[in-house]
């Protein structure tokens, strides 16, 4: 089938919510000698995301400048070939992440940052996958989980959390994750033991593991650093990815996904192919419905991943 010469692109022109977001026609990109084209059928929604065009100060400094792209994480199939790419063919599914430039109908990139998508894997879930994938692997790798820890997961029913919980169980520490009660049901399914958030969550967790955590491994923020400390975990065995106040005021972990590469993506989209992870998909919108994604997104207490999805995916989640 030709390419289109219309593609579009969700684009912010000044900083705010997600009334700031608007799709863009333009003509679709070509790529470079060195570059793919890639039609997009699935984008992820990451909290990362609204805080960059909400033009709000942040810890971790991303270049931002108006007018700007939206997204990260993506899915979609190579659509078209630079002259001098030589690994990769017309036709071939893929999944990765392009700060500034996911959410949209086609993109251009570096065929390096790209990871092909395993047969059973939908194009829906591996487009949710490249910041929490390589998060929660990076995470879990830093502290060497093992059959003898006992390991909370703060936020373990969000992107991030189920998956770290996950890559844990399967490690053969036993698990324990916070989360609401109405996703209480799920973590069980998957091996974790939920406890609901509360402000005696501190006693909950006593309660939860008597003997103690050996490993907290922190998702969310929301003082989980501050209750992990006052629970007796050493500040070496906790590593955060959303708590930067708490990573300046204690000698605690915080690797995340910039820890973790392609490679590291390829491993967590195989297991979930096979079936030894799940991401839950919370809500899937339509590109032209971009706004209420991030009204989800920001609401929070999503279970899984939020995706935006372009014409004729095709697929199931």
């Amino acid at each position: 089938m030709p390419l289109s010469d219309s593609s579009r692109r969700v684009v912010f022109q000044r900083f705010g919510g997600p009334e700031v977001l608007e799709i863009e026609r333009r003509p679709t990109p070509v790529p470079a000698p060195n570059e793919v084209l890639v039609r997009v059928a699935a984008a992820g929604v990451n909290p990362v995301d609204w805080k960059l065009f909400s033009g709000k100060p942040m810890h971790d400094p991303y270049e931002r400048s108006l007018p700007s792209g939206n997204g990260y994480d993506f899915a979609g199939t190579i659509a078209g070939i630079g002259a001098d790419v030589t690994d990769w063919s017309v036709g071939e599914r893929v999944f990765g992440g392009l700060r500034f430039h996911a959410q949209a109908d086609h993109l251009v990139i570096d065929p390096s940052l790209l990871v092909r998508v395993p047969d059973d894997l939908s194009l829906i879930i591996a487009g949710a996958l490249n910041v929490v994938g390589r998060t929660a692997f990076a995470s879990v790798e830093s502290q060497s989980i093992g059959a003898g820890d006992t390991v909370l997961v703060s936020g373990a029913a969000g992107g991030v959390g189920i998956l770290t919980a996950q890559l844990c169980v399967l490690r053969g520490a036993r698990v324990i994750g916070t989360a609401s009660p109405g996703n209480h049901d799920r973590l069980r399914s998957l091996g974790i033991a939920p406890v609901a958030y509360g402000a005696d969550l501190p006693a909950a967790l006593r309660a939860a593991a008597p003997e103690g955590f050996t490993t907290v491994l922190d998702t969310v923020g929301h003082g989980t650093v501050d209750i992990a400390l006052g629970l007796g975990v050493s500040p070496e065995r906790i590593n955060t990815v959303a708590d930067y106040d708490a990573r300046h005021r204690h000698p605690v972990g915080g690797v995340g996904g910039a820890a973790a590469g392609a490679a590291e993506l390829a491993i967590v989209g195989q297991m979930l192919a096979d079936g030894n992870l799940d991401l839950p998909i919370d809500s899937v919108h339509p590109l032209e419905r971009v706004r209420d994604a991030y009204v989800r997104s920001i609401a929070g207490h999503a279970t899984g991943k939020i995706v935006i999805v372009t014409e004729g995916t095709g697929e199931a989640a």
